[in-house]
C-alpha cells in the first residue's frame, strides 16, 4: 500500500518537472498593447478622431445647455406676469427639454465610447495577422500582452518591432 502512494507521488512529481522543462524550451515574447495604441500611426489617427467628436460634442453641449440656462432665466421672470397655470405649463415644457438634453447628452458620451471601442477592436483586429506572421516566421511559440506581465526581460519585448511593421502597413483606420 505504501509502495503505491510513494509511486503517485513520484509520478505526480515526475510529471511537474517534464511540464516544467517542455514550458521552458517555449519562445515566449510580449507586446504592450497600449504603447502601439497611442504610439502607432493608426492609433494615432484613432485617438484625433476620437478628440475631434469628443470636442464638436463638447461645443454643442455647452451651446444648449448655454439656451437651456436663457430659457430658464425667461421663464422665472415671466413667473409674476403668466398665470399659475401658464408657468406651470411653460415650466413643464421647460422639464421636458431638459430631460430631452440629458438623453442626447448619454447618447453621445455613449456613441463615442462604443466608437473608441469598436475602433481599438479594429486596431487589434489589424494588428493579429501581423502578429501571426511575425511569430511563425521567428518561432516564436507566445506572444502574450505586457499586461499580463509581472516581470519580463527587456530582450522579449517585441512592442518596437510590431509598432514599425504596423507603420508601415497601416496608417490610418476610420472611425466607425
Amino acid at each position: 500500500m505504501n509502495f503505491i502512494k510513494y509511486l503517485r507521488y513520484f509520478l505526480i512529481i515526475l510529471s511537474m518537472v517534464y511540464s516544467n522543462i517542455a514550458l521552458s524550451n517555449n519562445n515566449i515574447y510580449y507586446i504592450d498593447i497600449d504603447f502601439i495604441m497611442n504610439n502607432s500611426l493608426a492609433g494615432k489617427s484613432i485617438i484625433k478622431g476620437l478628440e475631434e467628436i469628443s470636442k464638436s460634442n463638447k461645443n454643442e453641449i455647452k451651446k444648449i445647455q448655454k439656451n437651456l440656462l436663457d430659457e430658464e432665466k425667461k421663464i422665472i421672470s415671466k413667473k409674476n406676469i403668466l398665470s399659475e397655470q401658464e408657468y406651470l405649463k411653460e415650466a413643464e415644457l421647460f422639464k421636458k427639454k431638459v430631460e430631452d438634453y440629458k438623453l442626447s447628452r448619454n447618447k453621445k458620451i455613449n456613441n463615442l465610447n462604443i466608437m473608441k471601442n469598436n475602433s481599438k477592436k479594429k486596431l487589434i483586429e489589424t494588428l493579429t495577422p501581423i502578429l501571426a506572421e511575425y511569430s511563425q516566421k521567428n518561432s516564436i511559440s507566445y506572444i502574450i500582452p505586457k499586461q499580463s506581465i509581472i516581470i519580463g526581460k527587456s530582450e522579449l519585448d517585441l512592442t518596437k518591432t510590431i509598432l514599425e511593421i504596423l507603420n508601415s502597413k497601416i496608417k490610418k483606420i476610420k472611425l466607425q
